[in-house]
């Protein structure tokens, strides 16, 4: 910390953020300039205890992204009477959350997410008169009851109380507050999902994802017209969605994932879907064709038991970025115009809501999510609070692993997973237009023809698998060209040949990316491929195919082996048509043949 500042006794606002300055917290700084009415040392090193000193100008206070520990006094209501931002995300603060946090008549932001507080919410933490609006306490060891009775909420527009320990009941009284945001994923709540949420008017965010809830999605949702984002996956509901779903026309993002819901989804035709995640669930059908007609950026339909043809007006979502739709029944070809897809650039728009509100499986995104607080100095009641923002993630197979895929990576990700279908059909080579695909997996399908040489386009792909189909021939040469190719599997086909050169990417795979191809040879499988001297051949054109590996082409030897035979019979044929002679010796050994067949077999019985 800069010396200079043990002697500015009239500072009225420290902005030191993302410095990385470290050693312990600087209590003597808010010691010496008592009248700093600003403090902004987030995204630093800090570490200790607070020793906080009394700062009655005090209005607003950043601390989050340290590595502060200790416990808040017991008395930081009296310390600071005046604060009316507070966040101290993202520390290793631990302990009883201050009930005196309500003698801050004049507090509307606090943001303790993100430490290791215990216990539970103080009766006083919003008192009658409370100004506090925004309440974030996400990822802390929380329990209890969510409000007591006595708790003042009627101001609580965002409440973000995910990640902690809360079993009982969500409380009634939340219905009275004007919420936009409520998030109480990942916690321990049971029983039957509330319906009386449908009365919360103002509500634009809903989650309540990874808890014990069951029965029916409620109908009264549908009175939430605003209702952009909506996260009920990782429970136990049952039931079908209901149509009047197709009222909420601002619905942006559905995670309905994880679930046992059923039935067929057409209730959001009519709405502004940007994400929508039903995976693990038991929706049956076919793949909507409307979905063509949205600017859907995430479609994850993994796991259900969807039936029919992929929808060539599914093509038309040129926004689409990540497609999973594996694990389903589909069957048929996969459309040419696949290539349509993931041409038109897409940006992952962002929501005020809560970290978790990631998607799926999300998961709790707050490693790289931060508050800002902003200030102006211009008067003493100009200070603006930007609210948390949560970037999209998802959660994918890719690698021959499933990663979660979250914050502003996503705007970067694209993905393709038709595995374990029925698909079947030739390999289109529109595939190679999908330039800005990473994961490609069509495994354990019925594909079958050759591997398009067009793949070497694919110039951004780090996952490539087509294992488990019915695809022949040789792996194009032209492969060798992906250079950010990281998983390659070609196994269990009826490829021949040899496989690719041992160079660029091709040099790393191992034994696994090719086994279950009887016919393959060359490293690093085990298998050698047979030397043959070279023999000259004209020039035949740039459509035929050469071979200079001398190893057997089992399909050529098929052909030519029917050929053979065929001849051979042909051959008998003519023979017996035009020579009486060889005729009847020929049906005198059949007929004898068939006389002493019926005598074995009677003499047996």
């Amino acid at each position: 910390m800069p010396n200079f500042l043990h002697y500015q006794h009239h500072l009225r606002l420290l902005r030191l953020s993302r410095c990385n300055i470290g050693g312990d917290f600087p209590n003597w700084l808010l010691e010496n300039n008592s009248r700093l009415g600003e403090v902004y040392l987030d995204g630093n090193a800090f570490a200790g205890s607070l020793q906080l000193p009394f700062l009655p100008n005090l209005k607003a206070l950043d601390i989050s992204n340290n590595k502060i520990q200790g416990q808040l006094h017991p008395n930081i209501g009296s310390i600071f009477p005046n604060l009316v931002i507070s966040t101290m995300s993202n520390n290793m603060l631990e302990g009883l959350l201050p009930s005196s946090f309500a003698d801050m008549k004049n507090l509307e932001c606090l943001d303790l997410s993100y430490n290791k507080l215990n216990g539970e919410l103080p009766i006083g933490l919003a008192r009658e008169g409370s100004k506090l609006y925004l309440l974030r306490l996400s990822n802390n060891m929380l329990k209890g009851e969510i409000f007591p009775v006595s708790g003042n909420i009627n101001n609580f527009q965002y409440l973000y109380l995910d990640g902690n320990n809360f079993s009982d009941p969500i409380p009634q009284k939340l219905s009275t507050a004007p919420l936009q945001t409520l998030d109480l994923s990942y916690n321990n709540l049971s029983g039957n999902i509330p319906a009386w949420l449908g009365n919360i008017s103002s509500l634009t965010s809903l989650a309540l994802s990874k808890n014990h809830l069951k029965g029916h999605i409620p109908p009264d949702y549908c009175r939430l017209e605003g209702l952009e984002v909506l996260d009920l996956s990782d429970n136990s509901l049952v039931g079908v969605i209901p149509a009047c779903f197709s009222a909420i026309r601002e619905l942006k993002r559905v995670y309905l994932s994880k679930n046992k819901l059923q039935g067929i989804f057409n209730m959001f035709s009519n709405s502004d879907l940007k994400v929508l995640d039903l995976r693990y669930s038991n929706f049956s059908g076919s793949i909507p064709k409307w979905l063509g007609n949205l600017g859907i950026t995430i479609l994850l339909l993994k796991g259900n038991h969807l039936q029919g043809t992929i929808p060539t007006e599914l093509c038309r979502a040129s926004e689409l970025r990540i497609m999973d739709l594996s694990h389903n029944n589909l069957s048929g070809p996969i459309p040419h115009c696949v290539g349509n897809i993931m041409q038109q650039e897409s940006i992952i728009e962002v929501y005020p809501y809560s970290t978790s509100f990631g998607y799926p499986g999300f998961q709790t995104f707050g490693a790289d999510t931060m508050i800002d607080v902003e200030s102006s100095i211009k008067s003493s009641s100009a200070i603006m609070f930007l609210d948390s923002y949560a970037w999209v993630g998802t959660e994918f197979m890719t690698k021959h692993n499933t990663y979660s895929y979250e914050g502003s990576i996503v705007d970067y990700m694209s993905g393709i997973d038709l595995s374990c279908n029925q698909l079947s059909g030739e390999l289109p080579k529109e595939l190679s237009y999908l330039i800005q695909i990473h994961p490609l997996n069509l495994s354990y399908n019925h594909i079958t023809g050759t591997i398009p040489s067009e793949f070497s386009n694919l110039q951004n792909i780090e996952s490539l698998d087509l294992s488990y189909n019915n695809l022949i021939r040789r792996i194009p040469a032209q492969l060798l060209e992906l250079t950010t190719l990281a998983v390659f599997s070609v196994a269990h086909k009826n490829l021949t040949g040899s496989t690719p050169q041992r160079a660029a990417q091709f040099a790393t795979f191992n034994e696994s990316s090719y086994e279950g191809n009887p016919f393959h040879c060359g490293l690093p499988l085990h298998i050698s491929c047979m030397e043959t001297k070279e023999i000259p051949i004209s020039p035949l054109g740039p459509d035929c195919c050469e071979d200079d590996t001398g190893f057997l082409d089992i399909e050529s030897f098929y052909i030519s082996f029917l050929v053979a035979y065929a001849n051979v019979v042909l051959v008998m044929v003519v023979v017996l048509s035009v020579n009486p002679y060889w005729r009847n010796i020929w049906f005198y050994y059949v007929e004898s043949f068939m006389y002493s067949c019926y005598y074995f077999f009677a003499s047996k019985m």
